[in-house]
């Protein structure tokens, strides 16, 4: 009676630890697979990010360009009238 005992505790924890195990094998599985939602909304986050940078940064190198132009319209302008 005393070996069905052990037996049986046995069973039930070599069917409780592989059915841990089994658990993080397959979240491994799905994040090798590209499964990963978490890790796919980062990507798309810092490449909206990226392209919001480079927007700018180009906004305001044509707002600089088109300051610099109206200096040097202002500057001949006002030196033309000096002569």
């Amino acid at each position: 009676m005393n070996m069905k005992r052990i037996l049986s505790s046995c069973l039930l924890g070599v069917l409780l630890t592989s059915s841990v195990l089994a658990e993080r094998a397959s979240a491994q599985v799905e994040v090798i697979l590209g499964n990963n939602h978490q890790h796919e909304w980062r990507e798309r986050e810092q490449r909206r990010l990226a392209w919001q940078r480079r927007e700018r940064e180009e906004r305001d190198r044509r707002e600089w360009q088109r300051r610099e132009h109206e200096k040097r319209e202002w500057h001949l302008r006002h030196e033309s009238n000096y002569r």
